[in-house]
């Protein structure tokens, strides 16, 4: 690679950090705003949440000048530029290191010290997959950032505050360390594709595509390991006294974790897809069942949102296909992710259709159609190719697509089939794949309702067009015909007007979606009209709608059926067996509770833990204490192994990287030593962030039992030490 090149990828890398870090700044100030307006600092200590209100609003004028005047300074010297930028990191590290450290000082290690803490945490954290040509600047950013709170932990805080201070240290550590890798493993690959052909004798040099591939593997796997650690700690925290305010802000920090790990694992595929090594686990599985699910998930988010999300889906979908169950669903939640994203109002509606090709094969049809702003043609030309990596292309140009796409469209290639969109600026869009699968037909219907319908008549009134044509498709499979008021008064005129004329309505359903308070009152006239009592009505509403008093009163007086949208197979037939009186209605009850003998039962397990790092070892043993069991913990694969041979476990978790003897060399030796001593087996369970293919068989093919990727869930966690404890502690003796 010439020198000019260099230069070039160079100004790529400092572009992308200036613009990575706009996100950050603005976040910023939204935080403070938050910390001392709604966090009440401003009422208590006005002079000093002005001053630093000013320097918050100095410093992101500044960064915000940097990356708006970025052509004309960098093309007047990119060392000076890069100076620049370097001293806005330092201002942004040490103004933001200074108010956390001054709410500790004044107010104490409150919610508000830990709402500055997350979001010092969080930049930091993403500072890590940005600029990694710089490295003196980003740990002296660590430095700034983390310090002053440090000194006001130790020299003014509690036993307490101490413990926080640790543990912000270790975590300091660990990004001063990760930071120096990627910065070693980046001039790395810098310097190896520079180097000649002719004075290494060595194969041309690598193309940009395979540096990416070696750079973005490795992160996503590195990023893993603080993920573990900051969704563990926020989980542990869900169960502490919080108020509600406090309780929204931790679901907005879980979620956006969770998207995080989402992006992550769609970098990870992406890379995947560009060296052709993807891999599909193809087995039999009800498709519908895993569509409902995905409703039911999304459903909430989208009418968050103001929209409604619908679906269709073909009577003649096959009960069970055979494919890839989590790649189609992964495609399918980036199209719905995508169309809320993208989708201001209106309606997203999925449609699902199939079409037999031959003896137990045939084609599965998937659109996503939304309401929004829509695509001018030449970006829907260019919406899945990956400009970024064909040579010369700008990889900032307006045509670049983010990894939820192109990952979708590896996947849907790899399955054999398609995907492509069509898009009318002003209407909307429509994405849409096609895949080739293998079918188990079962069109049997649910006898017991057709009989109990004995072609009913059915009318749908203020639902939106692809709930009407759900209801419609669902109806008609089960020998019911379905038809669709106009409005509200229109449905309860042709009510009347029906019951005169004796040609009856049998099902009425009545939807919130276009006027909820016109939707309750038509269903307090239809209950309350005794010549409409033959009319049985289900009411259909969001999930916040249901539990609004006006419905739980009509649901406890008249005994209301109510179906929650998005409506599909499942919840239309439970909703109708309700109504007919086809299931005995069993309440339902508290989720059991950990009774004192099962915790103390729990607390006489003797659990090992093998984790290096001592932030994970801190969130896996709070998981554990919740949980109620008690665990023994070692750094290292040496230490685990000399206190199995003089110890027994009912169980070990086992991580996979370590440094001198990893997981893997431990769980083979403690194999040995059980077969040489003719013990029972010990169950080893992975934990790991390593989710690329083949490592849950190397788990396996080294002697252990299960495998847990990081972040580590507590519901994972639990499943797995119930699979695999015993039903009694191989001893009743408890740890001291």
């Amino acid at each position: 690679m010439t020198y000019k090149k260099d230069r070039k990828v160079l100004r790529k890398v400092d572009y992308g950090a200036a613009k990575n870090s706009l996100m950050g700044v603005l976040a910023a100030l939204l935080v403070y705003a938050l910390v001392f307006a709604w966090g009440q600092v401003y009422q208590s200590y006005e002079l000093e949440a002005l001053v630093g209100g000013g320097a918050v609003l100095a410093v992101t004028a500044y960064r915000l000048w940097l990356f708006a005047r970025f052509d004309a300074l960098y093309g007047a010297g990119p060392a000076r530029w890069r100076k620049l930028f370097g001293l806005g990191l330092a201002l942004h590290a040490l103004l933001w290191g200074v108010i956390p450290a001054w709410l500790a000082w004044r107010v104490g290690t409150g919610f508000n010290f830990f709402a500055i803490l997350l979001y010092n945490v969080g930049v930091t954290t993403a500072l890590g997959s940005s600029w990694m040509a710089g490295l003196r600047v980003r740990q002296a950013y660590i430095v700034l950032m983390f310090l002053p709170s440090l000194l006001v932990l130790f020299t003014t805080g509690a036993l307490h505050d101490w413990v926080i201070a640790i543990l912000i240290g270790s975590y300091a550590f660990y990004l001063f360390r990760l930071y120096r890798g990627q910065y070693e493993t980046f001039w790395h690959a810098m310097t190896r594709e520079r180097r000649s052909k002719a004075e290494f004798g060595q194969p041309p040099p690598r193309t940009n595509t395979e540096i990416q591939l070696s750079l973005v593997y490795r992160l996503a796997h590195e990023l893993r390991t603080p993920m573990n650690s900051l969704m563990g700690m926020m989980s542990l925290l869900e169960d502490t006294r919080l108020n509600d305010e406090q309780k929204d802000y931790m679901q907005v920090a879980g979620r956006s974790g969770k998207l995080l790990l989402t992006l992550i694992d769609d970098v990870l595929d992406y890379s995947r897809i560009l060296s052709g090594r993807v891999t599909l686990n193809t087995e039999f599985f009800d498709f519908r069942s895993a569509i409902e699910q995905a409703l039911e998930a999304f459903g909430p988010m989208a009418q968050a949102n103001g929209l409604e999300l619908t679906c269709v889906i073909d009577r003649m979908l096959p009960k069970r296909i055979r494919g890839d169950r989590e790649r189609l669903m992964q495609i399918l939640n980036n199209l719905f992710s995508n169309a809320i994203k993208f989708s201001d109002s209106g309606e997203i509606r999925l449609d699902v259709d199939f079409t037999v090709e031959a003896e137990g094969t045939g084609v599965l049809r998937v659109r996503v159609s939304d309401q929004g702003s829509g695509m001018d043609p030449e970006t829907v030309r260019h919406l899945f190719l990956d400009r970024f990596i064909e040579e010369g292309q700008d990889a900032y140009s307006s045509h670049h697509t983010g990894f939820g796409l192109l990952v979708c469209k590896g996947l849907v290639e790899a399955m054999g089939g398609h995907i492509n969109a069509e898009s009318v600026p002003g209407e909307g869009s429509t994405f849409w794949f096609t895949v080739p699968v293998q079918m188990q037909p079962d069109m049997r219907e649910a006898q017991t309702l057709i009989r109990a319908l004995d072609g009913a008549q059915a009318v749908v009134v203020g639902a939106a067009a692809g709930t009407v044509a759900c209801l419609q498709e669902e109806l008609e499979a089960l020998d019911c015909q379905c038809s669709s008021a106009e409005g509200y008064d229109h449905a309860l005129q042709a009510l009347r007007a029906g019951h005169r004329e004796q040609t009856d309505f049998d099902l009425l359903f009545v939807d919130t979606c276009s006027r909820p308070e016109l939707a309750l009152n038509l269903c307090r006239n239809v209950m309350e009209d005794p010549s409409l009592r033959p009319v049985r009505l289900v009411l259909m509403a969001t999930i916040e709608e249901r539990a609004l008093p006006a419905i739980q009163k009509m649901v406890d007086q008249h005994d209301l059926v109510v179906l929650v949208r998005p409506a599909h197979r499942s919840s239309i037939r439970h909703a109708l067996s309700r109504l007919l009186g086809l299931q005995r209605q069993v309440p339902v009850g508290d989720a059991p509770m950990q009774t004192p003998e099962e915790r103390q039962r729990r607390k006489q397990f003797r659990v090992m833990l093998v984790e290096d790092n001592e932030v994970n070892q801190l969130v896996t043993r709070g998981m554990m204490s919740k949980l109620g069991y008690q665990v023994k913990t070692v750094s290292n694969g040496e230490t685990a192994l000399a206190l199995l041979e003089q110890e027994g476990f009912d169980l070990v978790l086992m991580d996979c990287m370590m440094p001198e003897m990893d997981g893997f060399e431990a769980t083979r030796q403690l194999r040995e030593l059980e077969k040489t001593r003719g013990e029972d087996r010990t169950p080893v369970v992975a934990i790991t962030a390593n989710t690329a293919e083949g490592v849950q068989a190397r788990c396996l093919a080294a002697g252990m039992d299960d495998f847990l990727a990081k972040p580590v869930h507590l519901d994972a966690l639990e499943t797995v030490l119930r699979r695999w404890l015993p039903s009694q502690p191989a001893d009743n003796e408890e740890e001291e």
